[in-house]
């Protein structure tokens, strides 16, 4: 194999997929990155493919290359990218192999080398199903995820709650996550109406797409294609004139019933503007107690006091002016559940749907029933 790489294309396409690199694993090869030589989906002939993996997620990731010879060859990832970032901007920088146990890098008058592991070793990446997909505005798919992926639990015994659910049916797709305590949900139009889907994708996968589609927000093309299976989900984009694939497993097990969760009835309607209860909750935040503390909402004729104490440290309370007319009534929150739902709301005002102070209030946009957040009230102390 031998290829010829402009630095900087080299080192973003080595940042893509090197992310996926376990820290610790007990197979060698999976510590490598694997570049290999075959062809791209969008493209006539061969092109230079980055990849790697931790057997739960793999990315694979195009790059714009001088290809001299085909071949496949791995490279430790760590001192791979270590070596490229160092080579001076905008220099060419080129890689060759003639048994495949090492790899000879050359840039202008620098020389190195690095050994290799067989490249058969390396676990096979599964390549994007040419079947049955999905097709997504990146921007939306990007915000379905970022506005629930807040939600998901990170207790490792309750493994279904471990991702987000995305699911499609009849033109809709939704994703939403809970972690027992809160739960995060939201639905968006135009999927494909003979696609259905309903899977559990898992947080680490979420994070990787998160970190590539925020890099990519100013990407060339918009669209993002996701094939959804029993034990994998796929995804497929474009980042400008390259390709970038993500395959993870999904969880295996059965999503509770977020339907049952979300109310259906109120006794309490509140709307207020989003960033001065953001805010009020903030301050408030403060004096509430690190573990267990809580924030608590207290309403009255046309006003919303927004309180906390922590006992040896102090109290604070402000009063918002909102339009309500019924009786009085009092329910605590989670001070860091609040802000994290009101921090992923777009709208300038926010509606709060309460019941009993014993059952769980109701966040949504006041322009929209599309995005809500459900949270579970704290006993009032």
């Amino acid at each position: 194999m031998k290829l010829s790489f402009n630095k900087n294309d080299l080192q973003g396409a080595i940042q893509i997929v090197q992310s996926s690199i376990p820290n610790k694993s007990t197979l060698p090869i999976l510590s490598n990155i694997l570049i290999k030589v075959s062809k791209a989906s969008k493209c006539p002939g061969p092109k230079v493919w980055l990849e790697a993996t931790d057997l739960e997620v793999g990315i694979r990731a195009s790059v714009k290359a001088e290809i001299l010879k085909e071949g496949k060859i791995t490279v430790p990832g760590k001192k791979f990218g270590d070596l490229v970032r160092e080579m001076p901007d905008g220099s060419e920088i080129e890689i060759s192999s003639v048994d495949g146990k090492r790899v000879d890098f050359k840039c202008g008058k620098v020389k190195a080398a690095l050994m290799s592991l067989p490249f058969e070793d390396f676990p096979a990446i599964p390549e994007f199903p040419t079947g049955k997909k999905l097709s997504l505005d990146k921007s939306v798919f990007r915000e379905m995820l970022k506005k629930t992926a807040f939600a998901v639990s990170t207790d490792e015994t309750r493994y279904v709650l471990n991702g987000i659910f995305f699911g499609s049916s009849g033109g809709e797709l939704k994703t939403v996550a809970t972690d027992g305590r809160r739960l995060a949900f939201i639905s968006r139009p135009g999927a494909e109406d003979n696609i259905s889907a309903n899977v559990i994708i898992p947080s680490k996968a979420i994070s990787e797409l998160l970190r590539l589609l925020s890099q990519d927000e100013n990407g060339a093309a918009s669209a993002i294609q996701i094939a959804p299976f029993e034990n994998q989900i796929s995804f497929q984009w474009a980042s400008g004139a390259e390709e970038i694939v993500l395959v993870s497993r999904v969880i295996d097990g059965t999503f509770p019933n977020y339907d049952q969760v979300i109310p259906k009835s109120k006794e309490i309607e509140l709307q207020v503007k989003t960033q001065e209860i953001f805010s009020a909750i903030k301050r408030s935040a403060l004096f509430a107690q690190d573990r267990g503390g809580s924030v608590r909402f207290s309403l009255t004729q046309g006003k919303l006091k927004v309180s906390a104490n922590a006992h040896g440290l102090g109290e604070e309370e402000e009063e918002l002016e909102v339009d309500y007319k019924g009786p009085d009534f009092e329910i605590a929150f989670n001070p860091q559940f609040l802000l994290d739902s009101l921090k992923n709301n777009d709208s300038p005002e926010v509606r709060f749907e309460f019941s009993t102070a014993l059952n769980p209030g109701l966040i949504k946009p006041s322009d929209s029933d599309r995005y809500l957040c459900v949270i579970m009230p704290m006993r009032l102390q």
